[in-house]
């Protein structure tokens, strides 16, 4: 994968050269590809680079941030957004959450809150790419078995999570019969291709939810298939079920190192996306695991249950809107995940013993 592309606007230059030497770009998987002074001409430069990332101001002349971002949602353009401003106005900020931007930062900016949002950045973007590809991979395979194979394959993928070696190849060759079953003699080149990249993104998402890297598999292995006649569908899915059995060791000897599974990759994912519909059976799918066991391993590395982590990022967060951001308490709820207002005041008030009424009120009997 290369690097995504971002572009920063606004009209105070010692703004975009500290935005520039602040950010770690490539180790966040990022490049610089335009700057703009202006909303006008950034609009225009976002037009002709498509960047995965914008960092805009807020106020500036002819075209303000909030009218930019809003042109270019009308214009079906759903780069994430990360407004930048001097204003630490609550109007600005509930524009910029209204149009989809991921956060908002003040100036002077730090160093640790940018990077943090880049990092973020790469983060949604990388997640959003594997589900294009997903959806292209259904499309591309167009045969009246497609449900069946997609179906062995993610089998094979939970077969993955047991270790087991004999299970592993019970799956892979579930999927090389219901292959020659359907194609009369050797399968077509498309085929093949289609389903070798499947079963390698597959393993290659695997990995990357353990936070390992395919190298770490492949390091010893020849890295790809060699499409030929010489190598035929039978040979090509020997290669695979290798590959899907070198994965199973990795995990195996990491687990029996380890002695418990990792639930770092879950944490961070939670502190990412805690205003979003999480739950335990979404993040055990997500991650390859059973949610019993999710919440199990959650509890004895953390020690604190799936659910009460969640609550807490989501409370003290709805805290922080409330005492530093002055955000109306109708919109708080909304705004850390709970769509039932109810449920979010009960819930408040059993985590600060406090109600959000009363933590507000206390704004203004300090001042």
């Amino acid at each position: 994968m290369g690097l995504y592309k971002a572009v920063i606007i606004d009209d105070e230059i010692w703004t975009r050269e500290t935005i520039k030497k602040l950010a770690k770009w490539k180790e966040n998987g990022l490049e610089v590809v335009g700057e703009a002074s202006d909303g006008e001409y950034g609009l225009e430069l976002i037009r002709h680079t498509r960047p995965d990332v914008i960092l805009t101001d807020v106020k500036m002349p002819n075209l303000d941030g909030i009218q930019l971002i809003r042109q270019l949602r009308a214009e079906q353009n759903d780069a994430l957004v990360i407004f930048i401003s001097g204003y630490d106005d609550y109007t600005y900020i509930r524009s910029a959450l209204k149009l989809d931007a991921l956060d908002y930062l003040l100036k002077p900016v730090k160093e640790e809150e940018l990077n943090k949002m880049l990092a973020l950045c790469t983060s949604r973007l990388s997640k959003q790419e594997h589900l294009v590809m997903q959806e292209e991979e259904k499309g591309f395979l167009q045969v009246p078995w497609a449900a069946d194979f997609f179906t062995k394959q993610e089998n094979l993928c939970d077969a993955l999570i047991s270790t087991d070696t004999d299970v592993i190849r019970e799956k892979c060759r579930d999927i090389l019969v219901l292959v020659q079953k359907y194609e009369t003699g050797e399968p077509s080149k498309g085929t093949m291709v289609c389903v070798y990249y499947s079963m390698m993104n597959h393993l290659e998402q695997f990995l990357l939810n353990r936070e390992l890297k395919p190298h770490d598999i492949t390091a010893d292995k020849e890295t790809s298939f060699v499409f030929s006649r010489d190598l035929g569908f039978v040979q090509m899915m020997e290669y695979l079920e290798q590959l899907y059995l070198l994965t199973a060791e990795k995990i195996h000897e990491l687990n029996r190192n380890r002695g418990r599974f990792n639930v770092a990759p879950i944490e961070k994912y939670m502190q990412e996306h805690f205003t979003e519909a999480i739950s335990l059976e979404m993040m055990a799918e997500q991650f390859y695991v059973s949610k019993e066991y999710l919440s199990k391993a959650f509890k004895q590395e953390t020690g604190r249950g799936f659910w009460e982590y969640l609550t807490s990022l989501r409370m003290e967060r709805a805290k922080e809107l409330i005492l530093d951001y002055k955000i109306p308490l109708k919109e708080v709820g909304e705004l850390t995940g709970y769509m039932d207002q109810a449920h979010f005041y009960k819930t408040f008030k059993k985590y600060h013993q406090k109600t959000p009424g009363e933590i507000q009120s206390s704004i203004i009997d300090n001042k």
